[in-house]
């Protein structure tokens, strides 16, 4: 899935885009030289609703949850 690295960067500019300590992010290369961090809470509220399975796709969660009981 995904690796897990440790990078340091500066704290004013973090706390300037409303990051905070153990946010999760999602890192995009942009270009030579640039990468983008985007919270992973803003790129779910951007997609939730997006998928329009009639209710199936809660169904399906529900039994999954029902087999670990």
């Amino acid at each position: 899935m995904s690796s897990k690295h440790q990078v340091t960067l500066p704290v004013r500019e973090l706390r300037s885009a409303g990051f905070k300590p153990g946010d999760s992010v999602r890192v995009e290369a942009e270009g030579s030289g640039r990468i983008v961090l985007t919270k992973v809470d803003e790129l779910l509220d951007r997609y939730s609703g997006s998928i329009d399975s009639k209710g199936k796709l809660g169904e399906q969660v529900a039994g999954l949850r029902d087999e670990w009981r």
